[in-house]
């Protein structure tokens, strides 16, 4: 498989070819002793999860626009819920890709992998990845607005595939444990992810635009002399300071490195 590399930037590195780039990246690995891996919603493409702001994203609706604003949601949930009778289906049967598979696998052969993920799924843990920051939460359980109480979103699912807005016993509205615009980030997740990048060797980027804050922070925090990658298809605002940029699907770049590795 050819993987089409975009470059190498500014580090004094001159390959010429996409096999010599992808050598690099798998040496790299080889001799980092700990990886800080940001994903965002490319990661999660190729398990039939759109993202969200691509031509093809949900944010190209606009009556996705505000969906996932705080205020939105308190003053209205039905529309959030009329969203997710579409969205929630996509989150529930979608799979790991290879992509997810291989992070994980690293971790199995000895590597300190650790994952700050923008994604709500579970398809990282699902993988076998232990060490798993959902900096911006997760739909796996939902808590009532009222009282609090939290539960396996699941066992709200046929109320949101009926059209209904998921109720509480005392009444309160459930509302998945997601971060929503206008909500402060899981501060456990947050600042292990952040301890993640200050010790990291290597930095991977993978699948985020880079430009939701303050995820798109987290690249910033890493140590001086770490390395970092970037695997995203459209261009992001930290390119100029990564080692490699790789304009290509996550799954064939990280399947032609595991391939090198092995």
């Amino acid at each position: 498989m050819i993987i089409r590399f975009c470059r190498f930037l500014s580090k004094g590195i001159d390959v010429s070819n996409v096999n010599s780039g992808i050598k690099e990246f798998a040496d790299c690995i080889r001799q980092s002793r700990r990886l800080a891996v940001l994903t965002g919603a490319g990661m999660s493409t190729a398990s039939g999860i759109p993202d969200f702001r691509s031509v093809d994203g949900f944010y190209s609706d606009q009556r996705n626009a505000n969906v996932f604003e705080i205020d939105a949601f308190e003053r209205d949930p039905s529309f959030y819920y009329a969203f997710a009778r579409r969205f929630y289906p996509l989150v529930i049967q979608a799979q790991p890709n290879p992509a997810h598979r291989i992070l994980a696998d690293w971790e199995q052969r000895g590597c300190d992998v650790e994952i700050a993920t923008q994604n709500i799924d579970d398809l990282h843990q699902r993988a076998g990845s232990k060490k798993v920051y959902p900096i911006h939460g997760a739909m796996e359980t939902s808590s009532c607005r009222r009282c609090g109480h939290r539960c396996k979103t699941r066992l709200l699912e046929t109320q949101i595939m009926d059209g209904k807005i998921p109720r509480c016993t005392c009444s309160g509205v459930y509302k998945p444990d997601i971060t929503f615009f206008g909500e402060a980030l899981p501060e456990d997740a947050w600042m292990t992810s952040v301890a993640a990048m200050k010790q990291a060797e290597l930095v991977l980027v993978l699948g985020t635009s880079l430009v939701v804050y303050p995820a798109a922070s987290l690249p910033l925090h890493r140590n001086p002399t770490a390395k970092m990658v970037i695997v995203n298809r459209d261009e992001t605002p930290m390119d100029d300071e990564a080692d490699w940029v790789f304009r290509q699907d996550i799954s064939e770049v990280l399947s032609s490195v595991d391939a090198v590795m092995k």
